[in-house]
């Protein structure tokens, strides 16, 4: 009855009628075809896609990240694969939050997350103690349990891993680490570290001492950081063939001291220090393919104060002549590069087509810019945590892309950059002026 009163009614209002169909139409392409590509997630307030003729299309891996979370065992982690629009296209759910995040070959996910318990107080920031690769379904398929374990995780092409792992300082070498807050070390003991590779059965084929190898004398602590940690390794990388000697190595980031090395496998020697004075609690550091270094340079105890004065940037370091051929900050005036400052973490990844994916943790900020620095995408993660505190946290260790043929997706897995929609939607924007 209703159904006939209706088409009765359509009938007799032909005009209303038609008004009432191209109304439906109009909102419909605008919620299904329109705002999917230009709905504004980028902290410009627009799509996240700025220059879709200069990006570097890929996949963009989130792993938002609370530890205070990790006291109860009910708080699931959570790690997520994004299109270029800033779009979820497939999620992990992890036993806890998930510090450091990376993509293998075979679709599988590496995460590093803190030990549900420790034995051993270590020097605070960045523990982890727990490593897992996880299938596309989240399934633990591996699981390493090395509780003093703490940030990166280095993946090598033979399958291989690498972690830095605290080690208590002999007390005849504690002694003479100088530098630091006076006062500041933890119980009494100050902490070095170990950088362990395992193979993929779990056993040790290669392992590095800093105590070894570091010198008191002019690897001094910075002078505003705690003395609990004499090296406290944030960022490690492997090397193929280092830009020095051309022999396997790994680039380490040494953020108390403010230096990245570059240890030559073989022997364990040190081949290359960053100049002083350039990087200051220094993460994430990699070998480009032109061998020259990328860091992502924090800034958080940088002098002149107050603190802090320069933001934070990211460097690219000629080892060969140690100088600095590429920064990107946010500016020339002090408002502009405190707008880019992440005092705690970051990330910088050099992408295939020469842009830079830079990930400005504390704020969830992700971005890339091009060689020439303009911002052909942006966005601020929309993926918080369980709220600890009074705001929803999107904090991460930092973010990584990936391009749709750098790792064996499932055939269903939408596409990273839809070209075709993004020029459809966009070009349909003057449709929508109100927007």
């Amino acid at each position: 009855m209703i159904n006939e009163v209706f088409i009765f009614f359509m009938r007799k209002n032909r005009p209303l009628t038609i008004l009432i169909v191209m109304a439906a139409a109009y909102i419909g392409i605008y919620a299904f075809i329109v705002r999917p590509y230009i709905a504004p997630v980028s902290i410009f307030h627009t799509p996240a896609i700025r220059n879709p003729d200069r990006v570097s299309a890929g996949y963009t891996l989130i792993a938002p990240y609370n530890n205070a979370l990790n006291a109860d065992a009910k708080n699931k982690g959570a790690v997520y694969l994004t299109d270029m629009l800033g779009r979820p296209v497939h999620s992990w759910t992890t036993d806890r939050q998930v510090l450091s995040a990376q993509l293998l070959p075979n679709n599988h996910l590496l995460v590093a997350m803190e030990a549900p318990r420790y034995s051993e107080m270590y020097p605070g920031g960045g523990n982890t103690g727990v490593i897992q690769e996880l299938d596309w379904s989240s399934r633990v398929v591996r699981e390493i349990v090395h509780e003093s374990a703490h940030h990166d995780v280095a993946v090598l092409q033979n399958g291989n891993i690498a972690f830095a792992s605290w080690e208590k300082l002999p007390r005849s070498i504690a002694q003479e680490i100088r530098g630091g807050i006076p006062g500041t070390e933890l119980k009494g003991d100050i902490w070095s570290d170990e950088i362990i590779e395992l193979d993929p059965a779990g056993n040790t084929v290669w392992s590095w001492h800093a105590h070894e190898h570091l010198r008191p004398a002019i690897d001094i602590i910075d002078q505003s950081l705690s003395r609990s940690g004499w090296t406290y390794i944030n960022g490690i990388s492997h090397v193929p063939e280092n830009p020095i000697d051309g022999e396997e190595a790994y680039l380490v980031s040494i953020r108390s001291i403010n230096t990245v090395i570059l240890i030559r496998k073989r022997d364990g020697e040190i081949i290359w220090r960053s100049p002083k004075g350039i990087l200051n609690t220094q993460h994430d550091p990699s070998v480009l393919p032109n061998g020259a270094i990328m860091v992502f340079d924090n800034g958080f105890t940088r002098t002149p104060s107050p603190i802090p004065l320069y933001g934070s940037r990211v460097v690219v370091i000629d080892p060969k002549t140690n100088t600095v051929t590429w920064t990107f900050d946010g500016g020339p005036g002090v408002m502009d590069k405190l707008a880019f400052y992440g005092p705690l973490v970051g990330g910088a990844q050099q992408l295939p087509n020469g842009n830079v994916l830079i990930t400005d943790g504390p704020r969830g900020h992700i971005f890339e810019v091009t060689p020439e620095k303009e911002i052909v995408w942006d966005i601020i993660s929309p993926f918080t945590t369980k709220m600890s505190g009074a705001f929803p946290i999107n904090f991460l260790f930092k973010a990584r892309r990936y391009t749709e043929d750098e790792v064996a997706f499932p055939d269903t897995t939408a596409p990273a950059f839809n070209r075709v929609g993004h020029t459809i939607a966009t070009s349909l924007t003057w449709l929508y002026p109100w927007r």
